[in-house]
């Protein structure tokens, strides 16, 4: 039997408490990897009434405190973060000491645990900090990215990439959730091209299935989202007054929260469609499975998005899908086999494909059937741990 290996995941993102879906699929992978003799050991912002030090799972979680009061301990879990460091010279020097923080608590975290090797969920910003590390302590290196970091480097070329060149070309393997992902990063530098392989996101099969006694409502649509720019949540709003005019039973419930959503709540007044379209806030993993079950249909309009989480956990719940030709969405959506896809910031291309099967029952349950016979193989976690569990032995060898 292999000898067993301590990895430390660095990470701006994992769950604070039970039932928490902040970076839940980061912990699901590492309860994965201890099946295969692989101790993963986490290192993450403190936040609001977590424990700094527990094991659950078996999976050692060390949280480091970065401000001196809870309260002020708001950078990461939000999904805002690059907003909040931008914003101002004052988020900037919060970062600095974010970053301080987080790698003082990887250098301990190292001492104490006597580490193998090192795992980065997200450049931005646990790149930045194994950077030094990596420098310093020569351990074998993988970052493991999920889409918004790519994007922050793709942005932001000349201080992001260049800063992190060096460190990039160093690693061992980069593992990505979407070929998309795989295609911006080589666009960025070929020479990383031989390093990338693109993992999906693992998925709980246990949270996420299709639950026969939860009945479908057959004029639901359901989009699990965020209310910012990329998710182009106005033109779903836009897309929906369309169909409401021909399908006026037709209702959809957007679950999500974010900074535009003030902006989408008048856009839904303007067109008078507040007894059709309601916003709630994020659900628990459980909760989100019986929405997907009772959902017609799941959509998710965004632009170039990472991956598309909340289109394959609908998938695995048994519902047709409805994604925008975009982003890692197209690794998950088949069009016209798996879904449908429709072109980017098109209203009516969008308002034609959620008209079409609200009204074709048939394409409808095929589609899904599909769908969910796909997401069983492609993102049972058991197969990815197993997956990347390998790819680190394998690199490491």
């Amino acid at each position: 039997m292999a000898r067993k290996l301590n990895v430390l995941m660095a990470t701006h993102n994992y769950p604070r408490f039970r039932g928490d879906f902040a970076g839940v699929f980061i912990e699901l992978l590492a309860r994965r990897l201890v099946e295969h003799d692989i101790q993963p050991i986490i290192v993450a912002p403190h936040a609001r009434g977590a424990e700094v030090y527990e094991q659950v799972n078996g999976v050692k979680i060390y949280r480091f405190r970065y401000a001196d009061k809870e309260s002020d301990e708001n950078l990461a879990y939000h999904g805002n973060m690059h907003r909040l460091v931008l914003g101002s010279v004052g988020g900037v020097f919060r970062f600095k000491r974010f970053l301080d923080c987080f790698r003082q608590a990887v250098w301990q975290a190292i001492e104490k645990e006597q580490v193998d090797a090192l795992v980065g969920h997200w450049l931005i910003p646990s790149g930045m900090v194994l950077k030094t590390v990596n420098q310093r302590m020569k351990l074998p290196t993988f970052m493991y990215s999920h889409g918004t970091d790519v994007r922050l480097a793709r942005k932001y070329f000349k201080v992001a990439y260049r800063y992190l060149k060096d460190f990039c070309l160093r690693l061992n393997r980069w593992t990505v959730v979407s070929s998309y992902l795989k295609d911006e990063i080589v666009a960025l530098d070929p020479r990383l091209e031989s390093i990338l392989e693109v993992l999906a996101v693992p998925h709980d099969e246990t949270t996420f299935y299709r639950d026969d006694a939860i009945a479908k409502e057959d004029n639901l649509v359901v989009s699990v989202t965020r209310f910012t720019e990329q998710k182009r949540v106005d033109f779903l709003v836009k897309a929906f007054a369309l169909v409401s005019e021909k399908c006026p039973q037709a209702k959809l419930e957007i679950y999500g929260s974010g900074p535009l959503q003030p902006t989408i709540e008048k856009m839904i007044e303007r067109f008078g469609l507040t007894q059709k379209i309601t916003i709630n806030a994020p659900v628990t993993q459980n909760e989100l499975r019986r929405v997907y079950n009772r959902a017609a249909m799941v959509v998710l309009n965004s632009y170039q998005e990472g991956f598309g989480l909340a289109l394959s956990e609908a998938m695995l719940c048994g519902t047709a899908v409805i994604g925008t030709d975009s982003g890692g969405i197209t690794d998950i959506i088949q069009n016209e086999t798996r879904g449908l896809l429709v072109k980017p910031d098109n209203a009516a291309a969008l308002a034609g494909a959620i008209e079409r099967l609200l009204s074709d029952k048939n394409l409808r349950d095929t589609l899904a059937a599909e769908g969910h016979s796909h997401a069983g193989r492609a993102y049972a976690s058991g197969a990815l741990g197993e997956r990347y569990a390998a790819i680190i032995r394998n690199a490491l060898a």
